[in-house]
């Protein structure tokens, strides 16, 4: 009998150190799956802001380099029509841009 009682003790012990393990594992593996989404939204927001400096000083140059020709005004407002244009472009694929890759990327990270 006392046989039986340390057998059951030694596994109630066993199935604590089981779930204390496995709680350990599933904060861990939290931790990681949250840094890299962290990680990947950090480095998608540095690259968009260097993206829009970049727009920004290649609209300048453009704008000058066609106002040399037809005027400044005419030359913002055809850049400005380029942008419009780019606009109207994301929005008809940002299924395709955006919502799929992020989509892919989370199944990814979560399964």
């Amino acid at each position: 009998m006392a046989d039986n009682t340390e057998s059951i003790k030694s596994l109630w012990l066993k199935l604590k150190q089981l779930a204390q393990l496995r709680y350990d594992y599933a904060k861990l593996t939290f931790a990681e799956k949250l840094t890299l989404i962290l990680a990947m939204l950090a480095l998608g927001l540095v690259g968009i802001l260097l993206l829009m400096v970049m727009l920004f000083f290649l609209s300048i140059a453009l704008a000058e380099y066609i106002g040399a020709s037809i005027g400044i005004a005419w030359a913002c407002a055809i850049v400005a029509g380029i942008y419009l244009v780019a606009l109207i472009v994301v929005i008809c694929l940002r299924k395709y841009l955006f919502i799929n890759p992020i989509s892919r990327f989370i199944t990814r990270l979560l399964l």
